[in-house]
């Protein structure tokens, strides 16, 4: 990403944009960077991961995995 980064006296700045009281007078470091759209952010970044593990599916086990918290806990504590 491309940027300028400069020093400059908060003096020269002021008609340009806002300084506060407390920046007035002094050295001031400025940072321009690429304006980008937070929509077109959100657009680009949006992925979807519904169906990202489809090919592990095993339709058997999860006919099986209504019940299987109740088995595991019967296996583990059942000789106790």
């Amino acid at each position: 990403m491309d940027f300028v980064r400069v020093i400059k006296n908060s003096n020269d700045l002021e008609k340009i944009i806002d300084i506060p009281e407390k920046l007035r007078n002094r050295k001031v470091e400025v940072i321009v960077l690429p304006y980008t759209d937070k929509e077109e952010v959100e657009q680009v970044g949006k992925k979807s991961l519904r169906g990202a593990l489809s090919k592990y599916k095993n339709e058997f086990l999860r006919a099986r995995e209504s019940d299987a918290w109740s088995k595991a806990v019967v296996d583990k504590y059942e000789n106790r």
